[in-house]
C-alpha cells in the first residue's frame, strides 16, 4: 500500500494493480465443474484475489437460490465461514440468498428494500448480518462502490481512495492538488499493473480499464457541524468536486463516508501539526485531535443510537452508497426498538448492530477506547422493552 498526504486529505492506493474491487460469486466457478465439485480450489482462487487488494474485496453472491438448498446445514455453515474468515473480504448477499444462511457470525451484508424481519432480522439484530438499505437493481457496497446491476455483476476495480475531511471541504474543493495526487498514483499503478500482467502474477479474473475508477471518501462529519458547517453547502460542493474529478481523471467516481479509525486520526493530527484552520473544528485538549470517522458520531462513544446512526438526510442525491452506522447496544435490541429507530432516521443507512457477544472491530487506539457495552444507549422498545436502571450498576 502507498499513502500520499496532502492538504486536508489523504490518499491510498496500490503500487502495481487495483487498490479495491467486486464481482459476483460465479467467476469462482471459471475453469471448474462447480464450486460443489472443488470448493477448495474456489476458496484458494478467492484468497489469491484478496491478497492482491490492500483496500478490500466485494463478493456479491449471485448464484441462484438452488445452489445453495443441495448443501447441508452443516455444509453450508462452513462455507460461510471459510468465505468470512478472509482479511479484507466483504460478503454481499440478496434476500434469497440470505434465506438459507445457517447460525453462525458472518462478516455480510443483506442488501433489501426493508428493514429484515423474521429470521433474517434475528441475525440482523444479533449482529451476524448488516443491513443495506437497497433501491433499484444496482448494488450499492458500503465502503467500495457501486456495482452495476445485472443477472450477474460484473467486476469492478478502484485505483485508489482518497479520503478528505469535512472540515477541509473548501480547501480541497478546487480540486487540483488533489487531482495531481490522484493522476501520479493512478499512472504508478498503471505501470506496475503492466508489468504485473506481463509476468503472468494477476490472478484469473477480467480487467477491464473502463470499469476502474476511484472512491472519494468524508471524516469528520461530526467536527464539521460543530464548526456551524451546513449540510446543504457540503453537498452541493461535494457533487460539484465529484464532477471535476470525473472529467479530469476520465474515471468514475464513487463517493461514500469513510469508517477507517486511523485514516480519521492521520487527518486531525495532520490538522494540529501543521496549523490549519479547519484544527479549530477539533475538539480541544485533553481529547484527542482526531476527527471522528464517517459522517455521524463516533461509534466508539456511547452517546444516543440516534447520533451515531444519524445521516444527512439528502445523502442518497449525492452518495454513491450508504455510509455505514455501527451500533454497539448493551444487549441484543428488541424488533420495535430497532423500528423505532428506524423511524426517526430517513432515509436510513447501512446498519449493523454490535452487541456485547460480538466483539467491536479494530484497529484499537488506545487514545480513544471502546466504551463499555454497558454503557450504551439501549434502544427504546415502545411495547415491552426493559430501560436500563438508572443505580443498576451501583448494586
Amino acid at each position: 500500500m502507498t499513502g500520499t498526504e496532502g492538504r486536508g486529505f489523504l490518499l491510498r492506493s496500490a503500487p502495481d494493480g487495483p487498490w479495491a474491487g467486486w464481482a459476483g460469486s460465479r467467476f469462482l466457478e471459471e475453469g471448474l465443474a462447480s464450486v460443489h465439485a472443488a470448493p477448495g480450489r474456489a476458496l484458494a482462487r478467492l484468497m489469491n484475489l484478496v491478497a492482491l487488494l490492500p483496500g478490500g474485496f466485494g463478493l456479491i453472491w449471485d448464484h441462484p437460490p438452488a445452489w445453495m438448498q443441495a448443501l447441508p446445514a452443516e455444509s453450508r455453515q462452513g462455507w460461510w465461514e471459510a468465505i468470512t474468515a478472509i482479511p479484507r473480504l466483504s460478503l454481499h448477499l440478496g434476500p434469497e440468498a440470505a434465506q438459507q444462511l445457517p447460525g453462525g457470525a458472518f462478516r455480510a451484508w443483506l442488501h433489501t428494500p426493508e428493514m429484515p424481519e423474521g429470521p433474517l432480522g434475528e441475525h440482523w439484530r444479533q449482529g451476524v448480518v448488516g443491513w443495506v438499505p437497497r433501491s433499484g437493481a444496482a448494488w450499492h457496497l458500503p465502503d467500495l462502490g457501486v456495482a452495476t446491476p445485472g443477472d450477474e455483476a460484473p467486476p469492478g476495480w478502484l485505483w485508489g481512495e482518497a479520503t478528505l475531511a469535512l472540515s477541509a471541504l473548501s480547501t480541497v474543493a478546487s480540486g487540483e492538488a488533489l487531482i495531481a495526487a490522484m493522476s501520479e498514483a493512478q499512472g504508478a499503478a498503471e505501470r506496475g499493473l503492466a508489468q504485473r500482467m506481463a509476468a503472468a502474477a494477476w490472478v484469473e479474473l477480467p480487467f477491464s480499464r473502463r470499469a476502474i475508477g476511484w472512491r472519494l471518501s468524508l471524516v469528520g462529519g461530526t467536527e464539521y457541524q460543530r464548526a456551524g458547517g451546513t449540510w446543504p453547502a457540503a453537498l452541493g460542493q461535494l457533487r460539484a468536486l465529484k464532477a471535476l474529478l470525473q472529467e479530469r481523471l476520465r474515471a468514475p467516481i464513487h463517493l461514500g463516508a469513510c469508517g477507517n479509525f486511523q485514516v480519521a486520526a492521520i487527518l486531525g493530527r495532520q490538522a494540529l501539526r501543521e496549523g490549519h484552520p479547519w484544527r479549530a473544528s477539533l475538539p480541544l485538549p485533553p481529547a484527542p485531535g482526531a476527527f471522528s470517522p464517517g459522517l455521524a458520531a463516533d461509534p466508539r462513544e456511547a452517546v444516543p443510537l440516534e447520533a451515531r446512526a444519524m445521516q444527512p438526510p439528502s445523502w442518497p442525491e449525492t452518495l454513491d452508497h450508504p455510509p455505514v452506522a455501527l451500533l454497539r447496544v448493551p444487549a441484543i435490541p428488541p424488533e420495535a426498538g430497532a423500528r423505532t429507530l428506524l423511524g426517526q432516521i430517513a432515509p436510513p443507512p447501512a446498519l449493523r448492530w454490535l452487541p456485547p457477544e460480538l466483539p467491536p472491530p479494530g484497529p484499537f487506539d488506545p487514545d480513544r477506547p471502546w466504551a463499555p457495552a454497558n454503557a450504551f444507549p439501549f434502544p427504546a422498545d415502545p411495547g415491552n422493552g426493559v430501560q436500563r436502571g438508572l443505580f443498576e450498576d451501583l448494586g
